[in-house]
């Protein structure tokens, strides 16, 4: 791993992730240089209650976003339910999350 990726526009990704039909918000952004021209998304996906039963589309819309625009050829999405979302949740990296690791389902590629 070689930290964040120098020529990525974290802003752009968040605001084609927001954008994207499905999804309400994301948070705990960790964006990641693996390799030379390999870059990584971690994050968390806020999912508008009525699009729950839409999971496995809306996760694949992001992922094929993420990689057609921005080349994150690999990316893991935690999605929770607004009911569920992590309250005061940082946008990029991690505030203390012990109170509430059990929200959402894990979904990787």
């Amino acid at each position: 791993m070689l930290g964040s990726p120098p020529d990525m526009d974290a802003d752009a990704v968040i605001r084609a992730m927001r954008e994207l039909g499905g999804g309400r918000d994301v948070h705990h952004v960790h964006l990641w240089q693996m390799q030379e021209h390999e870059v990584t998304l971690d994050c968390h996906v806020v999912l508008e209650d009525d699009n729950w039963s839409r999971l496995r589309a809306v996760k694949s819309a992001l992922k094929e976003r993420l990689e057609e625009d921005f080349g994150i050829g690999h990316s893991s999405l935690e999605f929770e339910t607004s009911d569920e979302r992590h309250e005061n949740a940082d946008l990029f990296g991690h505030d203390d999350l012990s109170a509430d690791a059990s929200a959402g389902a894990s979904a990787d590629r």
